[in-house]
């Protein structure tokens, strides 16, 4: 068995431009043009369906969609990105990730006074 056809399912560029239903008119008409611009042939997804590939016609992946932003090999960006220190850019629904509090971790609150950790009941010890 291979492997590889194990882990992706193969897309036409129809579903691959569809895959994300949160996509904007916008959104979907940018990835177009950079299908275009690289020049991708075949499209996959992950079995996981937490990407999808975009790869030229020699085989290569030159394009990664995320659902909230895009992804390209180093030298395959577009030039005009508004971040010129990441290789891709993001999407219409792009959320970026919150900070989360490791699970049994508690964030502190501290005296004004005497900089000591205040208590639960938020009155000093030590100030009182």
């Amino acid at each position: 068995m291979n492997t590889l056809s194990s882990t992706r399912r193969a897309m036409t560029r129809d579903e691959a431009l569809s895959w994300n239903p949160d996509w904007s008119v916008a959104d979907i008409r940018l990835i177009e043009e950079n299908f275009d611009r690289i020049g991708t042939r075949t499209y996959y997804r992950t079995q996981s369906n937490g990407t999808v590939t975009a790869q030229d016609a020699a085989g290569r992946s030159v394009m990664y969609l995320h659902p909230g932003y895009v992804e390209f090999p180093k030298g395959l960006a577009p030039e005009d990105r508004s971040d010129l220190d990441w290789d891709g850019f993001a999407l219409s629904c792009f959320r970026p990730r919150e900070a989360t509090v490791a699970k049994g971790e508690e964030r502190l609150t501290i005296c004004t006074s005497c900089f000591y950790a205040l208590p639960a009941t938020g009155v000093c010890d030590t100030c009182g």
